[in-house]
């Protein structure tokens, strides 16, 4: 066998080649350089050196001390006169962005007007620049070409320089290119223009961009009184040129010698020099942009034109501290403005003044800053004073009183970004509803002093709303706008609170007016300085003057002339002494802790030309001085009573609130729910009502106090509603809580232990039975129902008893008439218990009891007694007509009266009317051994009937109803409808009783005293129940 070998080799196999991407050729290594105007000078600085600079929102240095960027050199001067230039910093470069694409058939134009500059740079990128072989995927570089061309004073264009961005980058690759500028009268135009076409291939990236371009100024520059900031940095640690954020303390101002600004205290009294230095008081800041020549208004005002003095005191207001709601202090109003638009001046120096509460205006030839600050009253005014004695009187529009404020304030802990700070006043909220403004917080770095701006506007507009106006002579430049004045107007006031002075001592003023003023009460009388003194008043009383020559002496008793003032005239004597005489009829006013003067700030003062008189008139808004704890500390709001005439229009209670309670009485547990609410103004009473699931409203009672208890509550869900009463009885409407869920029992009242009636002549008595256990804490009445059925649906309410009455006689009831009754308990807030009954009750209807109950009830009648009254004769017939009027009765009576052996027989008629307690009973009476009544004008003499022997006699008689004790009966009882045998029934005397139908033809039934028989209509006997049958 052969055996082949079978040989082979393998064929070779081609690699493919791998792309090749060239390294990139281009590389950016530039330097930023950045000259920063940050202030008119002289400024303190940068508040923490580098940590004070950020870039793109990144602190330059850490608090440790590390930097957060390499490379960067920084330099600042702070505006000083004499201050050296920044090294490195030759020419003065300010950069204009432009950030649009350079494409081809598209240059790129910019026009150039200042020519103060001495050459632009103009700065290129390309975000990605590369070719890509599409045979072999190799990725290389491009080339893109450009010029610049620049054009003077509108002539042809000149071509400065030709270049190209040649090479590869995958990253974004910057250049500047400086063309410096020829002279010109004009401007110049700067064209770019790309020369190589914009590949529309995939596999070019050839994008290039205009960046930037920044106009140049060639000098070394010291930068005289502004403060500057140099930075020097490499723009590769950005993507472009980074924002530039400065936290710096500004300007140097001028601020009292005696002032020192870091601590924010005031050593000794102010000699109205100044020194210079940094503060953040918005009033110093004030004062410095009124007289600075650059930026202010020096050029037109001299110091002596500003109000430094009150200044003064605005800015010592503006540094005490207060409450920072974190649990910390800060002072009350701070500044941090930076201005950099010019502005008509009073608009800015009025945005300036609401740092700190304040406006300002023109007067005299001198700039007044004013403040809505604490400050006393100036001067008073009253009715003395006054033209006509008269004030007017306005509110302010319901829709400026706002209640919600959306304040903008600046956020240092967010690069001072604005942020808006909501304030509401829940008060406003309840009356007004919500009214929301706006408000953009000038200066303002503090939350906390953006809520105080808030709640000062809030306040101001709710408790502020009344404004006054009056004309007065010289005494209108007493007071200038922006001061508190006070008001004393006996009108509004309803009594005589301010008024002249008749006379004066140091420690006694006699006024003009026998006023109500009482030892401890607040007087107020205008000095020669003009300024305002109040003393606390020791006692009162009436002058008196004496004469040392009208002394007399008799009998050891000694006698003095005296002479007294008018009656109109009061004296009081002062608890301190005057430090010296007020002028004669001086300005005085009372204040009291019930009535007090009205307090207002005066917004103007115009002389009026109408007439040659001198004439102020005065416009200004209400005061009212608790605002301003509320604002800063949260207290309480005070209103003082500034009359004491009730309004004619009463406002309603506030904030009417339900909750409960219990307590234990007797051993038991009483639930008690309390209705509380505020008092508004003028109120002297309040009726309280309240509900519980929705049921009937239940007065609660009337109450002169701010809360009222119900006891005894069931649980459930209860509404009250309140409402005020002034003295004049006048009532508010109600305001109502809301619904509230209250604990309170569970269970309703017992059922009464018992019911009973008991009949009575005319009436019938009930009683009924109070479970054990129950109290007066708990058990509040028993209602009594009634109805002629016994079927409670049918029942009316008859009354209601007060625990613990348990009985009640219903009178004045016909005789025999027949009543169901019902009883149930209620509670003391209504809630009602379970019916016992019916139970049926019935007058009497025994004839006996009834003749005895009226036979004494008519004999104890004045018209019977003066019936029965014997004629005063001297004997025989007589007869008697009288008519008597009493106070309490009238009653005619007709009397005869015979006279037989000296004993008199009478007959007689009477007529009347009384009133016995409250009764009144009208009769009429017989006196007679016999009465009868008799037809004179029938054909034959018939008595109908006859009363004789205390008997009565009646012939025929129809009675609809009738109610017999004991029935006599002489012939037959039948029926109106009785035939023998037919219809109807009889009761025969031989004892037969006899019944049949209504009709004729039906059966008929016989009883005798043999027994019992029915019959067939035929007559044929149907039953026999007799002894006879068989």
């Amino acid at each position: 066998m052969n055996n082949q070998i079978i040989t082979g080799a393998k064929g070779g196999e081609s690699k493919p080649r791998p792309s090749v991407e060239a390294p990139d050729s281009l590389q950016s290594t530039a330097y930023a350089r950045i000259l920063d105007l940050v202030s008119e000078g002289e400024i303190q600085g940068l508040v923490a050196g580098e940590r004070s600079v950020y870039l793109d929102e990144t602190p330059l240095a850490n608090a440790d001390g590390t930097r957060n960027f390499s490379g960067v050199t920084l330099d600042a001067r702070t505006g000083s006169q004499d201050q050296l230039h920044i090294p490195g910093f030759p020419a003065v470069e300010s950069e204009i962005g432009v950030g649009v694409e350079l494409k081809y058939g598209q240059p790129w134009v910019r026009a150039v007007q200042n020519l103060q500059l001495s050459a632009v740079r103009v700065r290129l990128s390309t975000p990605r620049l590369a070719q890509t072989n599409t045979s072999n995927g190799d990725t290389n570089g491009y080339t893109v070409q450009y010029k610049i061309e620049v054009s003077t004073d509108g002539g042809p264009y000149v071509q400065v320089l030709a270049s190209a961005f040649s090479g590869k980058t995958s990253t974004k690759y910057e250049r500047s290119h400086r063309v410096d500028l020829p002279p010109a009268s004009s401007n110049w135009q700067i064209r770019i223009t790309r020369l190589t076409p914009n590949s529309t291939s995939g596999a070019i990236a050839d994008k290039t961009n205009i960046d930037a371009i920044t106009e140049v100024i060639d000098a070394k520059l010291r930068y005289p009184g502004s403060a500057v900031v140099g930075l020097q940095f490499d723009a590769s640690q950005f993507q472009s040129i980074p924002t530039r954020s400065f936290d710096l303390r500004g300007r140097i101002i001028r601020v009292p010698s005696n002032y020192d600004p870091e601590s924010r205290l005031y050593s000794g009294v102010w000699d109205g020099s100044f020194k210079t230095a940094w503060t953040d008081n918005p009033a110093w800041i004030f004062y410095d942009l009124l007289l600075h020549f650059r930026y202010g208004l020096g050029h037109l005002l001299n110091e002596g034109q500003v109000d430094r003095w009150e200044l003064y005191r605005i800015g010592q207001y503006c540094d005490q501290l207060v409450p920072d709601g974190k649990g910390g202090q800060e002072p009350r109003f701070t500044c941090n403005l930076f201005l950099q638009t010019r502005a008509n001046a009073l608009d800015v120096l009025q945005d300036l003044a609401t740092t700190f509460r304040g406006m300002s205006y023109w007067a005299a030839g001198s700039v007044m800053a004013i403040a809505d600050i604490p400050e006393d009253p100036v001067y008073t005014y009253s009715n003395a004073n006054v033209i006509d004695g008269k004030f007017g009187y306005f509110g302010s529009a319901k829709k400026t009183r706002y209640t919600v404020a959306l304040v903008s304030w600046n956020d240092p802990a967010d690069f001072y970004r604005q942020k808006v700070e909501y304030v509401d006043d829940q008060a406003g909220i309840t009356r007004y509803g919500i009214q929301q403004t706006e408000i953009t917080a000038t200066g303002c770095t503090s939350q906390a002093q953006a809520q105080r701006i808030g709640k000062w506007a809030l306040l101001t507009n709710r408790l502020e709303t009344e404004s006054v106006g009056f004309s007065v002579g010289l005494d209108g430049t007493l007071a200038r706008p922006g001061q508190i004045i006070r008001i004393a107007d006996n009108d509004r006031a309803g009594r005589r609170i301010g008024g002249r002075l008749r006379s004066s001592t140091l420690d006694t003023l006699v006024l003009d007016a026998d006023v109500k003023a009482y030892p401890g009460d607040t007087i107020t009388v205008i000095m020669p300085t003009g300024k305002a003194v109040s003393r606390v008043i020791k006692s009162v009383g009436y002058p008196v003057k004496w004469s040392s020559k009208g002394i007399k002496w008799s009998s050891g008793r000694m006698t003095m002339d005296t002479t007294g003032f008018p009656a109109e005239v009061q004296q009081v004597v002062l608890g301190k002494k005057l430090e010296e005489l007020p002028p004669q009829h001086s300005m005085w006013a009372i204040d009291s802790t019930t009535l007090a003067t009205q307090l207002f700030r005066v917004m103007s003062v115009a002389e009026d030309f109408s007439d040659s008189e001198i004439k102020f008139t005065i416009s200004a808004v209400r005061h009212n001085a608790s605002k301003y704890g509320a604002i800063d500390n949260g207290t309480r709001i005070e209103r003082p009573p500034v009359t004491v005439i009730p309004p004619s229009v009463q406002r309603p209670p506030a904030n009417v609130t339900v909750s409960n309670d219990h307590f234990v009485d007797q051993g038991s547990a009483v639930s008690v729910m309390t209705i509380e609410w505020e008092k508004p103004e003028a109120a002297i009473a309040y009726e309280v009502y309240w509900r519980k699931n929705d049921g009937d409203w239940i007065f609660a009672g009337r109450t002169g106090t701010t809360s009222i208890d119900v006891s005894g509550i069931y649980a459930g869900r209860y509404v009250a509603k309140v409402r005020a009463i002034n003295s004049l009885d006048i009532g508010s409407v109600f305001a109502t809580s809301v619904e509230t869920v209250l604990n309170g029992k569970t269970t309703p009242p017992p059922v009464p232990s018992s019911f009973t009636a008991e009949s009575i002549v005319f009436g019938i008595n009930l009683a009924w039975g109070i479970p054990a256990g129950v109290t007066t804490a708990d058990l509040q009445r028993t209602e009594i129902w009634y109805s002629q059925t016994n079927q409670v649906a049918t029942a009316t309410k008859f009354g209601d008893y007060a625990y613990p009455q348990t009985d009640l006689t219903i009178m004045g009831l016909a005789a025999g008439v027949r009543f169901f009754f019902w009883a149930r308990l209620v509670d003391r807030i209504g809630n009602l218990g379970a019916f016992y009954g019916p139970v049926m009750g019935q007058s009497s209807a025994d004839a006996g009891l009834i003749l005895e109950y009226l036979n004494d009830q008519i004999t104890e009648t004045q018209l019977s007694q003066h019936l029965l009254e014997k004629i005063d004769s001297g004997g025989g017939a007589q007869v008697e007509v009288e008519a008597v009027k009493k106070e309490l009765a009238a009653m005619y009576s007709i009397k005869t009266q015979l006279t037989v052996d000296n004993k008199p027989y009478l007959a007689g008629i009477g007529i009347g009317v009384e009133n016995d307690k409250g009764i009144i009973t009208s009769q009429v009476l017989i006196a007679a051994s016999r009465f009868a009544i008799v037809d004179p004008n029938a054909a034959e003499i018939y008595y109908p009937f006859v009363v004789q022997n205390n008997a009565a006699y009646i012939d025929t008689a129809f009675i609809k109803n009738g109610s017999i004790d004991m029935l006599k009966i002489g012939s037959n009882l039948q029926s109106n409808n009785y035939v023998a045998d037919v219809s109807g029934w009889a009761f025969r005397p031989d004892g037969t009783f006899q019944m049949m139908g209504n009709t004729p033809g039906g059966a008929r039934l016989m009883i005798n005293n043999k027994g019992l028989y029915v019959f067939h209509p035929n007559g044929v006997k149907a039953i026999d129940l007799s002894v006879d049958a068989t």
